[in-house]
């Protein structure tokens, strides 16, 4: 659409599937929310882990009227604690596989960056719940 989309990649070189993936749900985001005026996209790997593997961080800011709106998505407190002590394995507990999955990260942050969008169309609307 006519949407500007800035694309960043830190500490990795850029990948074709993933800008071409992050445009793709750019436009979707555009077109579902007429007000968008930006969205800027960082993709990063933050840490170099050579055993247990990469994780992704994405980070999303969009630019609507009135608003900026920030959606991150990164490897999370069970991945930092694993480092320092070894719990025992559990299906349950293997959640930040899906952080090296870039495909997986890219659609969780765009699926939470919609409903915030969807959240800020209701505000602008005045579609909120009142409390009698």
């Amino acid at each position: 659409m006519g949407v500007p989309v800035e694309v960043t990649f830190r500490n990795l070189s850029p990948i074709d599937w993933a800008e071409t993936e992050i445009r793709q749900r750019a436009d979707k985001l555009a077109a579902s929310c007429r007000d968008l005026q930006s969205c800027r996209v960082l993709v990063e790997i933050p840490h170099r882990h050579l055993v247990r593997g990469n994780r992704f961080h994405i980070r999303i800011d969009l630019t609507v009227p009135g608003e900026d709106i920030a959606v991150s998505r990164a490897p999370d407190a069970h991945a930092l604690l694993k480092h320092h002590e070894e719990p025992a394995r559990e299906k349950r507990m293997e959640i930040e596989a899906d952080r090296k999955n870039g495909h997986l990260v890219i659609r969780k942050a765009f699926d939470a960056a919609r409903r915030q969008l969807q959240e800020y169309a209701r505000r602008r609307r005045h579609d909120v719940k009142t409390h009698v």
